[in-house]
């Protein structure tokens, strides 16, 4: 399924938030850009959450909204970046009590839909745990769980590592994955190595622009010629990073490989990452 977003704008107290935005989200999609981009803007519009002052929003070319005309759309879950509910309820209480809310025909019991979507996330061991008593990536868990409850197509995750332990943030990415086999699936990011392996496409925005949309092949070619390793000791580190554009630093015991995006050749040329192509897009961008 796809969702599209043609010539959007947004504006807040005369601030242009969202200026002329045209997407398309198919697959497993990463939305990036730095903080203050627009993203949260644009996931709560794709949400149906705010309105917007021109442009359309359209699933598989059907027209679902325009501008001040907001209509929630059931094939459509939200999760925001931090889900707390209810902090003294039980995990299945809380879950019961939504799937109940959203339910236009309730049903008897909603046991079975709720063991199934428990263990889709993996949580089954604390369905009985006070919501208080959750990490917060148990929490974001639960929140994917209630979103699931009534069957959407489309899931839009705004920053969902943000804030987690790198353990939890490793398990979150793998249930991601999963969800993305059967959903479309819109991750909204800064952290760029939570879409890497991820995504099948990716948009880049920027002060409420579009700046890139593409493979993430495309995106890391951004940074083809200009991407270096170069090995370095502790007592030349405070020079490199104050001169060059250091992207990233891996510790080999008796020196450091240091990552460097520069227009002109030093050390090794080396294959780019996305988080270089995404650099070098920004940079690029600046002196445009």
């Amino acid at each position: 399924m796809e969702i599209q977003v043609q010539s959007l704008s947004k504006v807040v107290k005369k601030q242009q938030i969202l200026s002329n935005v045209t997407l398309s989200f198919t697959g497993v999609y990463g939305l990036i850009g730095p903080n203050g981009a627009g993203k949260t803007t644009l996931m709560k519009i794709l949400a149906s959450l705010t309105d917007f002052n021109s442009g359309s929003v359209f699933i598989d070319k059907k027209l679902i909204s325009t501008g001040k005309y907001i209509k929630q759309n059931e094939q459509i879950g939200y999760l925001p970046q931090d889900f707390m509910v209810y902090p003294e309820l039980k995990m299945y209480d809380v879950l019961e009590h939504i799937a109940i809310l959203q339910d236009k025909k309730p049903s008897i019991s909603y046991h079975k839909q709720i063991i199934e979507v428990v263990e889709q996330v993996n949580l089954s061991e604390h369905l009985y745990k006070k919501m208080s008593e959750l990490s917060g990536g148990m929490r974001r868990r639960v929140g994917i769980a209630q979103l699931l409850l009534r069957k959407p197509t489309i899931l839009l995750f705004d920053e969902p590592t943000a804030g987690l332990d790198i353990e939890e943030r490793i398990r979150f990415r793998n249930l991601l994955k999963q969800l993305g086999k059967q959903h479309t699936v819109i991750i909204s990011s800064h952290i760029v190595e939570d879409i890497e392996f991820l995504c099948t496409k990716i948009g880049v925005i920027k002060n409420g622009q579009v700046l890139f949309e593409g493979e993430p092949g495309e995106l890391k070619q951004k940074a083809a010629d200009c991407t270096f390793e170069i090995k370095a000791s502790l007592s030349e580190l405070d020079e490199i990073i104050s001169t060059k554009e250091v992207v990233q630093m891996d510790d080999e015991l008796s020196h450091i490989i240091v990552r460097i995006l520069s227009d002109k050749p030093i050390g090794k040329s080396v294959n780019p990452r996305l988080m270089d192509g995404y650099l070098a897009l920004l940079k690029e961008d600046t002196y445009e």
